[in-house]
């Protein structure tokens, strides 16, 4: 009786394990052929450098599913290997799209192991991050190392560790170095997308800043001459989510496009770099305006960098820049605030427009543009003797085209 009890015992437990075993098997399947898996095998380089692209929230994670080579993903194959002929491998990641899991979940946790296992597969050339936000092409400037973030959908809630970069205080910034400029005037010039960098603003203190700033110090890590696999840039893009996706993944072509001609100017790297516009809009006549721009040294550490504003406007306005020019400017010292008074035009309904240039006056080649407009009002005393036919254009705006030529409004 004891042993039949006993055979019965074995035979059910062995029955148990082979069910265990199917759902492990099942579960593991699914996971490898039905969702994101982790494995983040690279393809054959042929010797190329890798461009690395991170995307989280529709469209980033659509816009550039062609880099993935997750079939899952991706189910019409890899389309980074030496892309476009230009010498690069592009690789995309990014969770999921609809219910964000896989690769960088919605989870500072699992972001951080995927970012640092990643970058450790892979060794980026480049790091380019993209996220939803304001947009609508938001190149953001600046991340910080924060001790308290938006919380994320897993306990703990909070990344770790908190702050992330123990190797600065709490609160401290970095900067992207993408060719942020060249990147807003790209996508500006090429589509209907607005681009714009935002130098003063930060990325949310959510995972997107998380990811702009973990792009940002790997970066720094690695952007020594003596690294093997050297990173030259890191940036964080916010997409407004309301861009049609074939327009977002243009602009993702243009922004790649653009960072693979500043890496290819690498090897006569420039040290002059540009921070700023100059824009004013209905200036009285005969006013004086002020503005500034930055002029800033991002060239090898300790090198030395002697600038001057060497053109401007010519034919419209009275100038004066303070400082004008400088000498041995470091990379260390940061950046020199440039400060613009001009006397505009006595004309009323001017449009003026133009470029301020600066040099680097050891290599004149290596110069930057600062885009420079002014517009003084329009003359509206005519109109405003007659309120009701201003109350008339104010209301029907394009009922009467021709008349307002003709006034000037």
């Amino acid at each position: 009786m004891v042993n039949n009890m006993l055979r019965k015992g074995l035979v059910l437990g062995i029955i148990i394990l082979f069910i265990g075993a199917f759902i492990t098997q099942a579960v593991t399947s699914r996971e490898l052929f039905f969702g994101n898996s982790k494995s983040h095998t690279v393809e054959s380089t042929t010797g190329l450098r890798n461009i690395m692209l991170t995307g989280y929230w529709n469209p980033t994670g659509q816009m550039i599913a062609p880099f993935s080579n997750n079939t899952y993903l991706n189910p019409g194959g890899w389309k980074g290997a030496n892309w476009e002929g230009r010498g690069y491998n592009i690789y995309s990641f990014f969770p999921t799209p609809g219910v964000y899991n896989g690769t960088f979940e919605v989870d500072y946790q699992d972001t951080w192991e995927d970012f640092w296992n990643i970058t450790e597969e892979i060794h980026p050339i480049t790091i380019i991050s993209f996220g939803a936000g304001a947009g609508p092409w938001e190149i953001e400037y600046n991340a910080r190392n924060l001790d308290q973030w938006v919380p994320d959908n897993e306990p703990p809630y909070q990344p770790t560790p908190c702050p992330p970069d123990h190797t600065k205080p709490t609160g401290y910034v970095r900067h992207s170095t993408l060719p942020v400029q060249s990147i807003a005037d790209a996508v500006n010039n090429q589509t209907s997308i607005a681009a714009w960098v935002d130098w003063n603003g930060n990325p949310g203190a959510y995972l997107c800043e998380y990811m702009a700033y973990l792009g940002m110090w790997y970066q720094d890590i690695h952007n020594t001459t003596n690294d093997t696999y050297r990173c030259w840039a890191s940036g964080f893009i916010h997409v407004k989510n309301s861009i049609p996706l074939e327009d977002a993944m243009e602009a993702t072509n243009i922004t790649i496009r653009e960072v693979i001609k500043y890496l290819q100017n690498l090897n006569n790297p420039p040290d002059l770099y540009c921070i700023g516009d100059l824009s004013w809009t209905d200036v009285k006549p005969g006013s004086t305006v002020t503005d500034t721009f930055k002029v800033q040294n991002i060239g090898d550490p300790g090198s030395l960098l002697d600038w001057e504003v060497t053109e401007w406007p010519q034919d419209w306005g009275t100038w004066t820049f303070t400082p004008s020019s400088g000498e041995n400017l470091t990379p260390e010292d940061g950046s020199v605030t440039v400060e613009v008074e001009v006397v505009a035009p006595d004309e009323e309904n001017s449009e003026c427009t133009g470029e301020v240039k600066v040099v680097n006056l050891e290599d004149p080649s290596d110069n930057c543009t600062i885009d420079v407009s002014l517009s003084t009002p329009r003359n509206k005393a005519f109109i405003f003797n007659f309120p009701l036919l201003s109350w008339l254009f104010e209301r029907f705006p394009y009922a009467f085209p021709i008349l307002r030529h003709m006034l000037g409004l």
